[in-house]
């Protein structure tokens, strides 16, 4: 047995616990989503300042990396260009909040197209990127450039060529986690939200330290505590940015440091402690008109979870 190992993964899985009890909401659950569109074609740094000056003219204020509107709808950037939605938490019922989120969506990308000429399109993958330039230039995304360069065969693809929507479901209580992650499991392998063949091999073939379906799906477990050990024992064995050995044999080895690597991990089906939320990360983009019916049909199947 790893004596290093086995302490750590107690260690870190109880100080998990705890962040997570101090995070919990004690009002009604709420869900959200992340929303993201390709670009129709290959851009570059001074493409993204362009989008970057013309956001607040379109109403959106800068808000550290990331830019916010009035009705709560940040948008992001991934790192080939594809534009990202962040919505606030929406209760189940908010059908005029949704809507307007989708509609500042809509028009905001109508602004950047016909005002920059870059068209975001709602679709899953575009061939062709991997070589596309890097469009952020944070640490963070070159050195997950630098490492999916050089581990196995598609990861380039991944960062530049594909776009996903995220489905998030608010954590409000430790004893409802283990229900909800087994139920996003079972939803991330169905038609409605799976991510599509190309996409799928893409993903299959990115870093198998990071993605994939987590080490707790379908596994037959009797709590949310003995869930979380499982993630906490996976990224431990994930290998760290920029040094590329297991965080288990890193340098650095606090607590902060570690929940910053869980970030770097894109399994189908994840903790976020932004929210803190459960996120499921399979489901394709696509237009909004369809993303609606999925929206609804989403939120519909939680409701008894």
């Amino acid at each position: 047995m790893n004596v290093k190992l086995e302490k750590l993964v107690i260690q870190f899985t109880q100080k998990y616990i705890d962040v997570l009890s101090e995070l919990k909401s004690r009002g009604p659950r709420s869900y959200g989503f992340e929303y993201e569109f390709l670009p129709a074609r290959i851009i570059s740094l001074d493409d993204m300042n362009s989008v970057y000056q013309l956001l607040p003219e379109l109403g959106f204020l800068s808000d550290g990396d990331q830019y916010k509107a009035t009705n709560g709808l940040r948008v992001a950037f991934e790192p080939g260009g594809q534009i990202e939605y962040c919505s606030p938490p929406l209760l189940k019922d908010n059908n005029s909040q949704f809507n307007s989120l989708l509609s500042t969506i809509h028009k905001t990308n109508m602004a950047i197209r016909n005002r920059l000429g870059i068209e975001y399109n709602g679709t899953d993958f575009l061939p062709g990127r991997a070589e596309a330039p890097l469009c952020l230039t944070l640490d963070r995304y070159v050195k997950l450039h630098d490492r999916l360069a050089k581990v196995d065969t598609r990861g380039l693809e991944m960062m530049k060529g594909t776009a996903s929507i995220h489905l998030h479901v608010l954590i409000s209580d430790i004893k409802e986690i283990l229900p909800l992650f087994n139920f996003l499991c079972k939803l991330s392998t169905t038609d409605w939200f799976k991510m599509s063949p190309e996409r799928r091999d893409i993903w299959d073939h990115t870093d198998v330290t990071r993605c994939g379906k987590p080490p707790c799906c379908f596994a037959k477990l009797g709590s949310s505590e003995e869930l979380i050990e499982r993630p906490i024992r996976f990224a431990l064995h994930a290998d760290v940015l920029g040094e590329n050995i297991a965080f288990v044999h890193s340098t650095d080895q606090s607590f902060k440091t570690f929940l910053y690597h869980m970030t770097t991990l894109f399994t189908d089906v994840r903790f976020n402690l932004k929210g803190p939320t459960l996120e499921m990360r399979t489901m394709n983009s696509m237009p909004i008109e369809q993303f609606k019916i999925r929206w609804n049909r989403f939120i519909a199947l939680l409701q008894n979870i």
